[in-house]
């Protein structure tokens, strides 16, 4: 460089015509399989990504007679003599103040009274090989991913004394999104029907009405409406995979909600001929990943458990769950024989009392797998769940297991209708002269109102129980006789449809494996006529007609509301059936108080630290009467700006054998606890500031029962100058 200083001039304002923006920033790259020809040499030609780094890279060969090669490492650095960086938190809430460029209607840009410049723009006479740090504070104004927009050039114009820049042309610009969420707490109201031509009468049409009404103390414009329209019962899965359930999936039993539902949804679209080549890759895609995942949960003898080599032993439970699940997918993907074998000879080995009843082994997480009476008759839904898996993982129906396993189920005189399910589907499998009478017990206990059939749990059973049990009722009438019982299981999947989310999944892991399962069996199976319905949606200042025909029946066609709370009808004529769902979805400050947790959480900064440092306790404990929850999450959302400190989180799940790991997602971090009691269980750990936010707003702890989602509590911290305040609120 000829001159040692430059005038320089960020600008949120404008961008140079002759500088693209850099907006690929990905964490890693170049993770392709390239097939080499004979010759040994394969040559591709790529774009590098914009972050100016150096990348490091390895390269895997494989030959059928030579083996596996490894390369050595390799580097490539990104550099470019002048440019900018932009340094943001994962997420901020609207209103709060940070640091960033590019003027936007999203955002607004807050005067700087110190500042000489123009509120958008900074000017800098930059030495050669230096850096300068500009601060642009933005309050965010929108909510959603705003764009974020920063450019900056060589300044003839600089006044000042600085080198001349006569001849020297540089700029950049960048693209940086970030999340702009609201206040409170995230929640959602559902309102879907599954509709056949059959429920009317011809030419009469249907008509459906639902009032989309929020709950009071809502976070100013969060909330937002819209109705869904398919004309299958999973395309809404199919167009969420990934997504079913807002979850985390920190362990072996949750990560089979991202693998098993991939494997029935395939077997439905083959089976009935609606597969196409781009839902074929997104579908073994996600079971190839679930697959490899679940694999970290494995034990050496076959077993698996929540946590992998973590836990004490494997689980009968969780094993049973894997066993059927890797053996569908063997018909898509790669399943090691060989040691699925392991696991189906571990799990016909389990342990049985003197009634062929199974003893399990290892943690079971769902209070309902371990039955809700005492002694022997605890143990027969598990030796349900058990036969299950390893009649559809193949094991022949006269297998010394399997013969024990039913004498345990006969000798079961509980009507308990989530028994009865599990039963009514293994007998079924198993091909047993009693499940017809088994069925009908179960049928006998329904309950059936507007066309709906569903199974009214004890109380204190969660709503993703009932699911479940729904899910199995369908898939033993299926197993039994499919013409016989194709009307009582459409009652039962039009109940089913009622409680699904509006990400296509149902409340947690369990239930929705178990319903996607039922639903792909049942539309499999069960003939329906020619599709051709119009429906016409009509809410406040909005109406608009959709078709679903054969040719888009997977197609999830989605219509906003432009007004919120508002009355929906949903008028529908035609053949076939439809599933039209309408979701509200918005934020709320406080939640109304029930009695299921405590939740107790103090927050101060560390002295000394600039409040650059704060220390973070949350504690909890179980209220309900039953005395122990399902597995459980505390989930610790941060102030804008802070992220946790690395090695207390470590410190955190060694300290206690009751929390089982963490999971790090943006502003939030999540423990996974065993079990909550009546003693309390605290998490510890420090939140280290990265980018200054100013007027933060509040940050929740949320606690909350993993299979039973509707008990939880929740705690919000709020801002005060001086102190950490705390507002509790029990649910």
């Amino acid at each position: 460089m000829a001159e040692d200083r430059f005038g320089l001039h960020p600008s949120i304002t404008r961008m140079s015509g002759d500088v693209s923006p850099r907006d690929k920033f990905p964490e890693t790259w170049l993770w392709e399989l390239v097939v080499l020809p004979s010759s040994g040499v394969a040559e591709k030609n790529l774009h590098l990504p914009d972050t100016i780094t150096e990348w490091v890279g390895k390269a895997w060969c494989a030959h059928p007679q030579k083996g596996l090669g490894l390369s050595e490492r390799a580097t490539i650095t990104t550099f470019t003599p002048f440019f900018l960086d932009l340094t943001l938190p994962p997420s901020v809430k609207r209103g709060e103040v940070t640091i960033t460029l590019h003027e936007s209607p999203e955002y607004k840009i807050i005067e700087d009274s110190t500042a000489e410049e123009q509120s958008n723009q900074r000017r800098s006479c930059l030495a050669a090989r230096d850096k300068e740090v500009h601060t642009i504070k933005i309050a965010a104004l929108e909510l959603g991913e705003v764009n974020l927009t920063l450019s900056a050039s060589v300044d003839s114009s600089y006044p000042g004394s600085c080198a001349s820049v006569d001849g020297i042309e540089k700029s950049d610009a960048l693209i940086k999104p970030i999340k702009v969420e609201a206040e409170g707490f995230p929640q959602e109201e559902t309102w879907s029907k599954y509709i056949c031509a059959e429920d009317f009468s011809d030419g009469e049409g249907a008509l459906e009405t639902w009032q989309l009404e929020r709950r009071p103390n809502i976070v100013p414009d969060s909330d937002r409406g819209w109705v869904t329209v398919g004309g299958d019962l999973l395309a809404l899965s199919l167009e969420n995979l990934g997504s079913l359930i807002r979850m985390p999936y920190g362990c072996g039993e949750q990560n089979m909600v991202n693998f098993a539902p991939n494997i029935y949804i395939l077997q439905y679209l083959k089976g009935t001929n609606q597969d196409t080549p781009e839902s074929t890759e997104k579908l073994l895609k996600y079971m190839k990943a679930g697959y490899q995942r679940e694999l970290l949960y494995r034990h050496y003898n076959g077993s698996f458990s929540a946590f992998g080599e973590a836990d004490n032993s494997g689980s009968t439970w969780l094993t049973a769950f894997v066993l059927k699940s890797f053996a569908d997918a063997e018909e898509f993907i790669y399943v090691d024989e060989s040691k699925l074998n392991v696991t189906r000879t571990w799990l016909s080995s389990t342990k049985l009392d003197q009634d062929g009843c199974v003893v399990p082994v290892g943690k079971v997480f769902s209070k309902a797998m371990k039955g809700g009476l005492a002694g022997k008759q605890s143990r027969v839904p598990m030796t349900a769940y058990v036969l299950i898996s390893l009649l559809e993982s193949g094991i022949p129906t006269d297998a010394p297991f399997v013969l024990n396993s039913i004498k345990c189920i006969l000798s079961d005189a509980s009507n308990d209708p989530y028994s009865l399910a599990l039963k009514a589907y293994a007998l079924a499998l198993a091909q047993h002269a009693s499940s017809q009478q088994v069925l009908q017990e179960l049928i006998g206990l329904a309950t059936v109102e507007e066309n709906l059939m569903h199974w009214d749990l004890p109380k204190g059973r969660s709503n993703a129980l009932a699911v479940e049990a729904a899910g199995y009722a369908i898939l033993a009438m299926m197993a039994q006789d499919p013409e016989k019982y194709t009307l009582q299981a459409r009652k039962v999947v039009k109940w089913i449809t009622t409680k699904r989310n509006g990400y296509g999944g149902f409340y947690s892991t369990q239930d929705t494996v178990v319903a996607l399962q039922a639903l792909s069996v049942y539309e499999t199976l069960t003939h329906r006529g020619p599709l051709d319905v119009t429906l016409t949606i009509t809410a406040t200042d909005f109406s608009q007609s959709i078709s679903v025909k054969e040719d888009n029946k997977l197609l999830q066609q989605l219509v906003n509301l432009p007004v919120v709370p508002t009355p929906v009808d949903v008028s529908v004529k035609g053949q076939g059936c439809t599933v039209v769902q309408a979701v509200l979805r918005y934020n709320i400050i406080n939640p109304a108080p029930t009695d299921s947790f405590s939740v107790r959480v103090s927050a101060a900064h560390e002295p000394d630290s600039g409040c650059k440092r704060m220390l973070l306790s949350v504690c909890a404990e179980y209220l309900l009467p039953d005395g122990e929850s399902n597995m459980a999450v505390i989930e610790v959302g941060l102030v804008s700006g802070y992220i946790p400190e690395k090695s207390d989180l470590k410190a955190a799940v060694y300290r206690d054998s009751s929390v089982k790991r963490y999971d790090v997602d943006g502003p939030k971090v999540s423990f996974y606890i065993e079990e909550f009691s009546r003693e309390e269980i605290c998490v510890s750990f420090a939140a280290i500031r990265e980018v200054e936010v100013e007027q933060t707003a509040p940050a929740s702890v949320l606690v909350y029962d993993y299979y039973q989602p509707e008990a939880f509590a929740m705690a919000v911290r709020r801002r005060r100058p001086g102190l950490s305040a705390l507002l509790l609120s029990r649910l």
